[in-house]
């Protein structure tokens, strides 16, 4: 560490030890002293940002915010995000996978604790409790795709339900955890939008609980898990539910969905409602966070902006009332 980001270090801890007390003003001098001694240091402007915002201080904490995006366009810290939060920018259509990935490596150690003592997390078990009935129907031996699968959570509550499950993650950390519950038979590191090759190509059932929060427009990826389910398979997923159409960011800074657009993107990916049920997925700062568990069974067509156009019109000149098949 050079000598101006030493000196930059020492007095950003001071700026934040003085935060803490509430002596914002104190604490924004002490911070812009800290960029004095190394103003090429981004996580030094992201401070000053969030020291500036929680002061009331909106402007000049754009200004820190955008600083910082100057310095490190990968945005590890979420800056976009807090932007997006006071309005500065657009909104986008999913959070930045370098703060996704960045936010839960660091979580990784006490997410379990804190999901399920401190905020009553409980996704899974309505997530289970929604298929539950359709399990002894479905063909065996059923195989499961649990995206953002983080430390195992949703393979603890299937357990003994399920025959197999693969997970994928954009956490290392978090899937080290799982990878040590020895639940999973197939673990990735990816993004679930661009969805690498897993041990099985087509899946009995997908689970996505709590990770479609971090995406606006779910469009795409569910004509992936469409691509990725067997003929019949089933997909259940949890989404925090939002009043503005079709979707906002919420201040605890992850998506939430409009109940009245779920539907027509899952026609138009080629999932058939089977369930829509409302309710509490956990708590946050002592509040009920309101949410859907939605159940859908993959169709043999994709309908919509996602079918070709050549497919289109080739069922048409052929058998109309054939069902379109995508591969």
């Amino acid at each position: 560490m050079s000598n101006d980001r030493l000196s930059a270090s020492r007095r950003l801890d001071v700026a934040l030890a003085m935060a803490e007390r509430g002596d914002s003003e104190a604490a924004i001098e002490v911070a812009t002293a800290a960029i004095e001694a190394d103003s090429d240091w981004d996580e030094a402007y992201f401070a000053l940002g969030e020291i500036l915002e929680k002061a009331g201080r909106k402007d000049p904490a754009i200004d820190a915010y955008r600083q910082y995006l100057m310095r490190d366009a990968t945005d590890r810290m979420g800056a976009e995000v807090r932007l997006m939060l006071l309005g500065a920018v657009a909104m986008r259509d999913r959070l930045p996978p370098e703060y996704v990935r960045a936010l839960f490596d660091d979580y990784a150690p006490r997410f379990e604790n804190s999901l399920r003592d401190k905020l009553t997390y409980r996704a899974p078990e309505l997530m289970f409790e929604a298929v539950r009935t359709l399990l002894a129907d479905m063909p065996h031996p059923l195989e499961v795709l649990d995206l953002g699968c983080g430390t195992g959570l949703v393979a603890d509550v299937f357990a003994g339900k399920i025959d197999v499950i693969d997970g994928v993650d954009l956490s290392p950390r978090m899937l080290n955890r799982a990878r040590a519950k020895g639940s999973y038979r197939d673990l990735v590191v990816a993004d679930i939008t661009a969805m690498p090759d897993m041990a099985t190509s087509r899946y009995g059932m997908v689970i996505a609980a709590d990770v479609l929060n971090y995406l606006g427009d779910l469009e795409p990826v569910l004509a992936m898990i469409h691509a990725r389910l067997l003929p019949g398979g089933i997909l259940v997923m949890s989404l925090e539910e939002g009043a503005v159409y079709p979707f906002d960011l919420g201040p605890g800074q992850r998506f939430r969905h409009h109940p009245d657009v779920i539907a027509g993107w899952l026609k138009r990916a080629g999932l058939e409602v089977i369930s829509d049920q409302q309710g509490t997925l956990r708590q946050e700062k002592g509040n009920a966070v309101t949410g859907r568990i939605v159940v859908a069974r993959a169709v043999s067509a994709i309908i919509g902006p996602t079918l070709l156009p050549e497919l289109a019109v080739s069922a048409v000149e052929g058998d109309p009332g054939a069902p379109i098949v995508l591969h």
